[in-house]
């Protein structure tokens, strides 16, 4: 059930889109989808430095309503948009994005050499929701990049918040023994409810821990609130 897309595709076509993003605690909050419209200008200043190292042939992953792609299309680069979501292609399409594949990030199944720099903005780094899945799409996008690649990799910092509410579900998580940033979420839009699934979201110290056994170097981090960006190479 792509209700998410289904928020992409009502709100491209003018209708107002209330989605709430619910968390397995009953924390729920409304998916703001005009972010996902922006042009560069208001894009986080996190995003804007790191897009500096874009290169080449680019995958964007999880191109959702196609921001990034189209900013790096129109700057004359080779891009390819992909999502698993058929709305969010379709969009994406209607918006101008040239390339689009339909496929997993946590199925990446692309030949080795193929791209120059991924992006995976958003959220979308911790799309595949476990350390050791987020661990595999590294292992995975390492031989999709070429030698000299650069990942963009963005995620938020589970800790760099001031609501109660998080720090109390970072505590269960880890007394649980899972990441302080994996979260068990799902849509409800229109009446319909989604599926529980896994998001995660790391630290400055997890990241570091992932590209240490993935065969990744961090070159440089943007820090922001509440999203970092790391700009990541082959070790």
């Amino acid at each position: 059930m792509d209700l998410f897309g289904q928020g992409f595709k009502d709100y491209y076509d003018g209708k107002e889109v209330e989605l709430y993003i619910e968390r397995d605690d009953g924390y729920t909050e409304r998916q703001d989808f005009s972010e996902y419209f922006e042009d560069y200008q208001y894009f986080p200043d996190v995003e804007k430095k790191a897009l500096a190292h874009a290169k080449g042939r680019v995958l964007d992953i999880g191109v959702g309503a196609g921001r990034v792609a189209l900013y790096l299309q129109n700057l004359g680069l080779d891009v390819v948009g992909l999502d698993i979501s058929d709305h969010a292609l379709e969009v994406s399409r209607l918006r101008g994005v040239k390339k689009l594949v339909k496929m997993s990030v946590c199925e990446l199944q692309l030949p080795d050499d193929s791209f120059d720099t991924a992006i995976a903005f958003g959220n979308n780094f911790g799309l595949c929701g476990t350390m050791e899945r987020v661990a595999e799409m590294m292992r995975r996008l390492r031989r999709i990049l070429s030698a000299d690649g650069v990942f963009l990799a963005e995620s938020i910092d589970p800790y760099n918040t001031d609501k109660k509410e998080h720090h109390e579900y970072h505590k269960r998580n880890i007394e649980r023994g899972r990441p302080p940033g994996q979260v068990t979420i799902r849509s409800r839009y229109m009446g319909e409810v989604g599926d529980w699934w896994e998001l995660l979201m790391v630290t400055p110290h997890e990241m570091s821990a992932l590209c240490a056994g993935t065969g990744w170097k961090i070159d440089v981090s943007y820090q922001g609130s509440p999203y970092n960006v790391y700009v990541l190479r082959k070790a």
